[in-house]
């Protein structure tokens, strides 16, 4: 690559939740305990803008369409723009802005989501120019995908393929493979050139706990396949050749919220400008992971 930076002269447009986030960082050990020296925090947050955020980050030119409440445009417009990235945020009177509540304690995570606004967006919500232009459309968060059915998904892929743009998916949750169901999911998926699913998402959609076969599974219908598995790094398969782990990169583990969204953008940063050192750009990946394992929240600091 000459020393090019990675992503340089590629347009990355990112599809999805825009959500407002409640972090909480408890002691309490049972339902009903109360914890008054709890860490509650807001924040932005959403698998689409954790994404977005990570790859204006990295310093890439990003677009990210999203739909949040009507009273709420201009506040996730403007956290949007501060990190680097181009709104394109519509507002929706029908709806309130989704949100994500994380609750984290010494025994484990517990998330609880209320898609809102961003569970409406559909194909249509994204303008064909901003297809047109892209080289990479990454289509990704729980509160979108798991509403509408497989139908909706097609129809952002489409909408996705609708110009030169290569095209990934990430499912974000195993609700949204159990909401639309496995067969439906994976047809839905031709057309989609990379996915990113986490350990139990691939597992749901093959019905395999072995992430090797899993990921032979899932190549027969998206040519690149990276399963993250936390700790453990990533798996990554293509049709006809045997699975390559990819260990993950050392990190401090503040918060896991948004770990997944950040390897995304690394990963795809990468790929974008050499498609050919797949494990090169997943390693980019790990790296990003590590750093947004540092953070609250799931996005960069400004």
């Amino acid at each position: 690559m000459g020393g090019r930076r990675r992503g340089a002269g590629k347009r990355f447009l990112v599809v999805g939740d825009v959500l407002d986030g409640v972090i909480v960082h408890t002691r309490a050990q049972a339902t009903g305990d109360h914890d008054h020296a709890a860490v509650i925090r807001h924040r932005p947050a959403g698998a689409a803008g954790g994404t977005a955020t990570w790859l204006g980050w990295l310093g890439a030119d990003v677009d990210l369409v999203g739909r949040v409440g009507v009273d709420d445009v201009y506040r996730h417009e403007r956290a949007l723009e501060d990190a680097g990235v181009r709104p394109h945020v519509s507002y929706d009177s029908r709806a309130s802005t989704g949100a994500v509540v994380s609750v984290r304690s010494d025994f484990g995570r517990t998330s609880m989501v209320d898609g809102g606004a961003s569970a409406l967006l559909g194909a249509e919500d994204v303008p064909l120019d901003l297809a047109a232009r892209a080289d990479i459309v990454h289509l990704t968060g729980e509160a979108m995908l798991a509403s509408g059915g497989a139908d909706r998904i097609a129809g952002l892929v489409a909408r996705a393929r609708s110009g030169a743009a290569r095209v990934s998916l990430d499912p974000s949750s195993v609700a949204v493979v159990r909401a639309i169901g496995a067969q439906p999911m994976l047809e839905a998926l031709a057309g989609v050139d990379v996915l990113l699913p986490g350990r139990a998402e691939a597992a749901a959609m093959t019905g395999t706990a072995d992430m090797d076969e899993a990921i032979r599974i899932l190549a027969r219908t998206v040519p690149l396949v990276l399963v993250t598995l936390g700790a453990e790094g990533v798996l990554l398969g293509r049709p006809d050749r045997a699975p390559q782990r990819v260990p993950a990169t050392s990190a401090t583990v503040v918060d896991t919220l948004g770990a997944g969204d950040a390897f995304a953008a690394g990963f795809l940063r990468a790929w974008a400008t050499d498609q050919v050192r797949v494990g090169s750009a997943a390693r980019e990946g790990t790296r990003v992971a590590a750093r947004a394992l540092g953070f609250v929240g799931g996005r960069p600091p400004v």
